[in-house]
């Protein structure tokens, strides 16, 4: 009787060791969200704007990374869940952004929020998105030819410029924007503009050229514009606001 206990209860034991350690091995498994992502978010006030996000799990805490963004972006919070629902808090300059998105197995899709701005964001993991690179030439080229789009798009905008901003019925605020790169991407200085700041910019070949700006810390606000020869330039609306923007090159 005794043997006969002792063997049933080693069977059980060992039984019991498996299932925790299946359990354990389960929890050290990524989750199927991690990773990096290629994100590109779309707006008719801000265009097109690539950055990228990386979302890490530490149980059952969620964190995201953002890098390359052409806004400066805060994250707050993070959620995932059980259906792989993302849903993204964070800070724009003040301003608070909600992100959701629906992760399908490939990639993350949804909506965005900023204010009075809104729109709609798709990320691609790494990975995946590299793919494409490794298979025929012909996608070899296309995703070569994006990146040297990109620099003839960029090439000449590099210096400092006149600009100033004007807001219909309000007044005109004029500063001094300083464009010029940073490894491979392109940033933005201003010099002399109190309350205004531009922190972002994105060049799209042939000519068009848009600006991101926070002003007394609200924000961002969509500066969308145009270049031609030395001079940029557009019209803006935000918050019930609209006006003009102008950049001229300083010689």
């Amino acid at each position: 009787m005794t043997k006969g206990f002792v063997k049933l209860t080693g069977v059980a034991l060992l039984s019991l060791v498996c299932v925790v350690l299946s359990t354990v091995v389960g929890f050290a498994q990524s989750h199927p969200v991690e990773g990096t992502y290629a994100v590109t978010a779309n707006s008719s006030e801000l265009g097109t704007l690539n950055f990228q996000m990386t979302f890490k799990r530490n149980s059952d805490k969620w964190t995201v990374e953002v890098k390359d963004s052409p806004t400066p972006l805060a994250v707050s919070s993070v959620t995932v869940n059980e259906s792989n629902l993302v849903t993204i808090n964070a800070d724009a300059g003040g301003t608070a952004v909600t992100i959701i998105g629906k992760f399908d197995g490939k990639k993350i899709a949804g909506d965005w929020s900023a204010g009075d701005v809104k729109g709609t964001w798709s990320a691609v993991k790494n990975d995946v998105a590299a793919a494409p690179a490794n298979n025929a030439a012909g996608a070899t080229t296309a995703v070569a030819g994006g990146a040297t789009a990109s620099k003839v798009a960029a090439a000449g905008l590099e210096g400092s410029y006149d600009a100033k901003v004007i807001a219909d019925g309000q007044g005109e605020l004029a500063f001094t924007l300083v464009i010029k790169k940073d490894g491979e991407k392109l940033v933005t200085e201003v010099q002399g503009g109190g309350d205004l700041n531009v922190v972002g910019i994105e060049a799209k070949d042939p000519d068009v050229v848009n600006l991101t700006a926070t002003y007394q810390g609200n924000g961002p606000i969509p500066l969308p514009g145009k270049r031609t020869g030395d001079e940029l330039g557009g019209k803006w609306e935000f918050g019930g606001f609209s006006g003009s923007w102008s950049a001229k090159k300083k010689k």
